[in-house]
């Protein structure tokens, strides 16, 4: 039987985002406040929005940010619903009702002015090079993820909507975002704005491609998806790990390890799985070195991730989420894989979620940052807890 502490997290999570009504805040939503905060001068309207960000006070309500719906986080609600449907342990028809419920939203609300169905984030977000992202502009990532929803929402309840929808996100990758082709593989942009060489976006933006394939059996887009996938293994660290990005124009990486490592392998499994791409020995000894590095240098075998690989604290609730999720869905490739994702479960329950069903966003040795972020803190959790109910059962 899985277990039962996991069950009822997930319901006392689902009773609080009910309460909450979905909508929250967001880590970079600063300068949604009616303070032109923009106008102090890039160095202090980045300061601002990250201190926003990092404060254990919510200073949002005192510079009045609303809480608001983050796409995003309704397509990871609507992914989370989509696999609860295969469970007992709320009732279905709501199950069903909230669901629909989140595919209708997304539907009828993405970015406007673009090829094709994509999504941004919610707020004005300042960057720290200068340049900044407006309100809803649409990236990769961001359509990529409900693209994976609506191929969850799609497989539990055959909706056939589905199909046009996803093929409206590949108009969007193909026509609106910059595409690198180079001798090491495809590397598709984060955004429309600005050309870039992210690891995990372009393979979100891969995934895009795959599902409108899967659900309209076709192939189509079969070459692109295999030279994203010849990027990847090709920019692989010879640990095992990988770092986020790369200067578009230098190459210099972003060493940044941390929930992303996570995020690629789930990709590549994906990729591999929805497509007739055959996975060579090359590709699966990457991701077993990739799954090894993941499992003994980012956590701790207590069940916690290390913030940023080396760096220890804090513990972060998205990187605890992405670790039950890929464990999880990687149980075939590891005995210990899914008891582990168990533990890591267990962990951030025990020591991240309150009685109200809220969980916390990171926790310090002395200090725990409980401020309600609705997309990075509850519906990651929710996601990766049905994701490992799911493959437990």
């Amino acid at each position: 039987m899985p277990n039962e502490i996991i069950k009822v997290s997930i319901k006392r999570l689902i009773q609080f985002c009910a309460e909450e009504r979905y909508i929250g805040y967001s880590l970079y939503d600063s300068h949604s406040s009616p303070i032109p905060f923009k106008k102090f001068g890039r160095i202090p309207s980045f300061l601002i929005n990250q201190v926003v960000k990092r404060s254990p006070i919510n200073f949002r309500p005192l510079i009045g940010v609303k809480k608001d719906i983050n796409p995003k986080g309704y397509g990871l609600f609507l992914h989370s619903y989509s696999l609860l449907s295969n469970h007992n342990i709320l009732d279905h028809k709501e199950v069903e009702e909230k669901a629909h419920f989140f595919f209708d939203w997304l539907k009828n609300n993405p970015s406007k002015g673009y090829s094709g169905n994509c999504w941004g984030y919610n707020y004005y977000w300042p960057k720290k090079d200068g340049s900044d992202v407006p309100a809803y502009t649409p990236s990769v990532v961001v359509t990529g993820f409900i693209a994976r929803a609506f191929l969850a929402y799609y497989e539990s309840f055959k909706n056939y909507e589905v199909k046009d929808a996803l093929e409206s996100c590949t108009a969007f990758v193909l026509n609106d975002v910059h595409l690198y082709k180079g001798d090491d593989g495809y590397c598709f942009s984060y955004t429309s704005v600005k050309k870039d060489l992210t690891v995990n976006a372009n393979l979100l933006a891969a995934e895009v491609l795959a599902y409108s394939d899967f659900v309209n059996k076709d192939s189509k887009y079969t070459e692109y998806i295999e030279e994203v996938l010849k990027f990847t293994l090709h920019h692989q660290n010879d640990d095992g790990s990988w770092y986020y990005s790369f200067d578009f124009e230098s190459r210099k990486p972003k060493k940044q390890i941390d929930f992303h490592q996570g995020y690629v392998l789930e990709s590549l499994l994906r990729l591999y799985k929805y497509t007739n791409i055959e996975m060579s020995s090359e590709a699966k000894n990457k991701i077993k070195k990739g799954l090894s590095f993941y499992y003994e240098q980012q956590f701790h075998k207590d069940g916690w991730c290390y913030w940023r690989f080396p760096k220890k604290w804090p513990v972060d609730n998205h990187n605890q989420s992405q670790g039950i999720i890929t464990f999880s869905l990687f149980k075939d490739y590891d005995d210990r894989f899914l008891p582990f994702a168990e533990k890591i479960a267990d962990w951030t329950i025990e020591n991240m979620q309150d009685k109200r069903g809220n969980f916390y966003y990171q926790k310090w040795p002395l200090l725990t940052n409980k401020v309600n972020y609705m997309r990075w803190n509850q519906a990651w959790i929710l996601l990766a807890l049905a994701t490992y109910l799911n493959e437990r059962e």
